[in-house]
């Protein structure tokens, strides 16, 4: 009798694989190969689940920002001033900061994209719409804190970019920002977002 085989649980054991391999060896680390090697599959079942590696190299950024996506789906996106207090605009952009293991993981895959978008335009669709997404959620969050709507992207500018920096001290070896110091590091950005609002 054939091995009945669960396309979606294929497609998560591959993926799973290819995240953990960005994670170690980068993106240059990612092949067919190494993700057969990761996974425990053959490559033929891989190519069938991904035909070309910018096809697996999409689908796991794609799942990625899926996972972001899902956890954000528990906040208030929709910019109605008056919908966030500090503490909840913190939690809801603290949704993607690599305040766990889980996020530090994405925040990993994500900033071994970017730095990839720099030399090869395959990359660059995908990191450049996730940098968009990423500044359309931080400006609702902070127009549901009361900052003028006028105000907000640029306030969100300023967000975003802490946010990269202490991602990036979290996620490289030489980084000793804890989860307890993003937070109120965050905090304290949109306390002050909020003030000069009012």
């Amino acid at each position: 009798m054939p091995k009945i085989v669960d396309p979606e649980q294929r497609r998560r054991q591959i993926l799973n694989a290819a995240l953990d391999l960005v994670v170690t060896k980068g993106v240059d680390g990612l092949s067919f190969r190494t993700v057969a090697e990761e996974s425990g599959l053959n490559v033929g079942s891989i190519r069938n689940t991904y035909p070309t590696q910018h096809d697996l190299l999409a689908a796991a950024a794609e799942d990625v920002g899926d996972s972001m996506g899902r956890r954000l789906e528990g906040h208030d996106l929709s910019g109605t001033p008056g919908t966030h207090t500090v503490t909840t605009a913190a939690a809801a952009i603290g949704e993607l900061l690599p305040l766990d293991e889980e996020r530090r993981r994405e925040n990993i895959v994500l900033g071994e994209f970017m730095m990839a978008s720099r030399s090869k335009e395959v990359y660059r669709n995908i990191t450049d719409r996730m940098s968009g997404d990423m500044q359309t959620v931080v400006t609702l969050v902070l127009t549901g804190l009361g900052v003028a709507s006028d105000r907000a992207p640029q306030a969100a500018t300023a967000i975003k970019t802490l946010m990269v920096g202490m991602t990036f001290d979290a996620s490289t070896s030489h980084g000793a920002l804890s989860p307890d110091e993003m937070t109120t590091l965050l905090t304290e950005a949109l306390q002050a977002a909020s003030e000069r609002t009012h």
